[in-house]
């Protein structure tokens, strides 16, 4: 019965695709003048070419903003030093925060438009899935194995998705946060010279995405607690180990090389436990001072 299910599902699919084949290939029959551009390549090239647009805008700007915070980070310890002056130092500040505002404004709007890309990459891919009869489990066989025109198409839509999703990576949650933070700080400053519509548009931008930022962390705070119980409950197993170990060396049921070699893997095991859950308590901490801090000079005026 269930031979029956399969060979059925398997023959659908390949009359699915047949049909498909057969409809090119009675395209490429007619003449130059006949032909037309089918409606899913000219989608596809369309999203591809803005795709491709808004990447390389997306890392210049990116770029820029790494750039222009190195400088400010060198400017402040020049300050720090009296090497400058407040004077000089308030006017160099004017400068970079003006280049920041214009990046961080056209970063965020570029990233909200590639997720908006990314989403009709995905819908197409996955109507493209659904059209070939694809189930999840045959995807990467079906990537492997078949190039003719209807898997190519299902692979297209897949590497714009991919594409986006390097892209997007390239700017970390935690870098978001720093150069939220960052940009509020100057502004908080007080240099009027650069208080303008373009500053307070990116303010307004950097608000919507520090929201979207905190709910994230929502999220991301709940499985790194989730983390750090799970590996206190191994550090708490670990210790009763260690205890038992002792007691058993104590009442002679092995000798001091043995218990050496127990103890000491054992103790190595919870140091390596407690760094870990050290560096998630910190993390945890850090980044909820950061978007602690970031509302607050967002409260200002």
């Amino acid at each position: 019965m269930l031979d029956f299910l399969f060979k059925r599902s398997k023959s659908k699919r390949q009359k699915r695709i047949s049909d498909y084949i057969e409809g090119s290939l009675k395209n490429f029959d007619r003449s130059p003048q006949e032909k037309e551009m089918p409606i899913w390549s000219s989608s596809l090239r369309q999203i591809e070419n803005e795709v491709n647009g808004q990447i390389r805008s997306f890392q210049t700007y990116l770029s820029e903003i790494k750039d222009t915070s190195l400088r400010l980070e060198e400017l402040n310890k020049m300050l720090e030093s009296g090497e400058i002056s407040k004077n000089v130092y308030g006017l160099l500040l004017n400068e970079l925060g003006s280049v920041l505002s214009s990046s961080i404004k056209e970063i965020f709007k570029i990233r909200e438009r590639l997720e908006v890309l990314r989403a009709r990459a995905k819908i197409e891919w996955a109507k493209e899935k659904i059209g070939l009869g694809i189930v999840s489990s045959e995807e990467k066989h079906v990537e492997r194995m078949y190039l003719n025109e209807p898997y190519i198409l299902l692979n297209r839509w897949k590497e714009i998705v991919g594409k986006i999703d390097e892209a997007l990576s390239s700017l970390t949650f935690e870098d978001e946060l720093s150069i939220i933070e960052r940009y509020l700080l100057i502004i908080r400053s007080g240099i009027n010279s650069i208080r303008s519509k373009g500053v307070e548009e990116a303010k307004e931008i950097c608000r919507r995405r520090l929201e979207a930022l905190s709910n994230e962390w929502t999220s991301r705070r709940r499985n790194k607690v989730a983390e750090m119980v799970d590996l206190e409950m191994k550090a708490s197993q670990i210790k009763d180990e260690i205890k038992e170990v002792e007691v058993r060396f104590v009442v002679g049921e092995f000798g001091q090389s043995i218990y050496e070699t127990k103890i000491g893997l054992l103790r190595g095991s919870l140091r390596k436990i407690e760094r870990e859950i050290s560096r998630i308590r910190n993390y945890i901490d850090e980044i909820d001072l950061k978007i602690f801090r970031a509302n607050e000079l967002l409260k200002e005026e």
